[in-house]
């Protein structure tokens, strides 16, 4: 009996030490969360955004400060300089509510934050005399924040990384400073890249299409396809980044001197506003007028000088008539002031198509052919039945001979297929290997097709080589 009192009695004491320890290890908790705060909508600083007359901030060994008159933001250092406002105001609402997901009450060693060196101090001034000073140190990648202490309060606090991110621009990223002009190829009519003594011009010509001139001379036989990509390249010019945006000295980017000048002719639609005479009338007794919109085709003009490279290969620019100086790329640059008229030849070797041609003539060293396309009566292959209404199809015949379409069609195809490597514009002493005129039904020359070799190559190295000149207009 005494045993089972004495169990009953140490059970009781185990209860109420397990109880004790939990409260205990309650007790403990409840005062880690206090010093250590988890909760995400602390906020540790506040004030009203639009009362923020003055900003500050130092990164990096540089210091931006701006300041609020009559609504608007300038650079302190210089008013003049184009302050972009919405990278402001996007600042102004970074500091009216600081929120912490962490804080560490009194810590004692601020180095361990990287606080002793902070990468970061911002300030700000309201106009009701309120001052606030933010200095940020390390980040914690785990915690994905970075730490920051506020001037006069002796605690640290993690908060998100957005806020020190908001604070990483240089000047020029907080410009307000012009963009190259969204330009579309349907509305281009002209383009002249001027290098050195070199010109290169597109420009509309009068059957709706596209021409090419080198040096004020058309060139012929231009692929479209090589015309619309340098167009595209042209409508995606852009600014990579500003240098200065009140330039006084032109020759520092060598600009004084441009190494091209880039012209596009466009046109742009704008709505203008017109107010009849009826109604000008009218507007003496009623105060009122009527106004019609309509929109009108404005030709406009841009000129972009492209001036040196810098250590990128990138080379710096301005719009002719600007002040602003920017960086364009090397690599879209280079497509244009280093392209040449030749570059856009056609090197299809045979363009017309074998479905509209009504005759082919074929030409071997001495022996040649005359291939000719008939419409015949189905089921007669000398094309003379006398049954008008009969269904009728087309052949290929040499003489009175019929031309298999299926070996025609396979060789037209190995031609067609053809590109040349090099299109030649003089006469170099070759030896005529093939000529192949296509027709239409008019029996004039629609396309034609010549392969030449040099003497000293065989007829065999002319694919290898691809040593072919064209004859002939399609």
């Amino acid at each position: 009996m005494k045993n089972r009192k004495k169990a009953l009695i140490i059970a009781i004491i185990c209860l109420a030490a397990a109880a004790v320890l939990y409260l205990l290890v309650v007790k403990l908790s409840q005062r880690s969360e206090d010093a250590d705060s988890s909760d995400d909508s602390l906020v540790i600083s506040s004030v009203d955004s639009g009362q923020i007359t003055a900003i500050s901030y130092e990164k990096d060994g540089k210091s931006l400060s701006f300041r609020k008159e009559d609504g608007t933001w300038y650079n302190a250092e210089d008013k003049s300089f184009p302050v972009d406002q919405d990278s402001l105001t996007t600042m102004t609402n970074a500091l009216g509510a600081v929120s912490a997901t962490r804080k560490l009450d009194s810590p004692e060693d601020l180095s361990e934050y990287g606080l002793d060196s902070p990468v970061l101090t911002v300030r700000y001034t309201a106009s009701d005399g309120k001052e606030a000073e933010f200095t940020v140190g390390d980040t914690n990648d785990a915690a994905g924040g970075s730490y920051l202490k506020i001037s006069g309060d002796d605690a640290v606090y993690l908060v998100a990384s957005d806020f020190a991110d908001t604070f990483n621009s240089d000047i020029y990223q907080l410009a307000d400073m012009e963009s190259f002009p969204t330009i579309t190829s349907d509305s281009i009519t002209d383009i002249n890249v001027k290098s050195g003594s070199h010109t290169l011009e597109i420009k509309n010509d009068s059957d709706g299409g596209r021409i090419v001139l080198e040096n004020g001379e058309e060139k012929e036989n231009c692929a479209s396809s090589s015309v619309t990509q340098f167009i595209n390249t042209v409508t995606g010019i852009t600014f990579k980044s500003h240098v200065e945006y009140n330039c006084k000295d032109l020759s520092k980017y060598g600009l004084d001197k441009p190494t091209a000048d880039i012209s596009v002719d466009y046109t742009t639609a704008e709505t203008v506003t017109e107010t009849s005479a009826e109604s000008v009338q009218e507007t003496a007794d009623t105060e009122e007028t009527e106004s019609e919109t309509e929109t009108v085709e404005v030709a406009k003009q841009l000129i972009l000088h492209i001036g040196s490279q810098n250590e990128d290969g990138d080379y710096y620019a301005a719009l002719d008539g600007s002040k602003e100086v920017h960086v364009v790329s090397g690599d879209t640059i280079k497509e244009l002031i280093e392209k040449k008229a030749a570059d856009f030849t056609d090197n299809t070797i045979l363009s017309g198509s074998l479905n509209n041609a009504k005759g082919i003539d074929v030409a071997i060293g001495s022996d040649s052919w005359h291939l000719v396309k008939k419409e015949v009566a189905k089921g007669d292959d000398l094309a003379d039945s006398a049954e008008t209404e009969a269904e009728t199809e087309e052949k290929w015949y040499a003489g009175d001979t019929e031309i298999a379409l299926t070996d025609l069609s396979s060789a037209y195809s190995d031609l067609s297929g053809m590109s040349a490597e090099k299109i030649l514009d003089t006469d170099w002493g070759n030896i005529f290997i093939a000529y192949y005129p296509l027709y239409n039904e008019s029996g004039e020359v629609i396309g034609a097709l010549g392969i030449e070799v040099a003497a000293d190559i065989e007829a065999e190295a002319v694919h290898d080589k691809s040593i072919i000149q064209r004859h002939g207009k399609y």
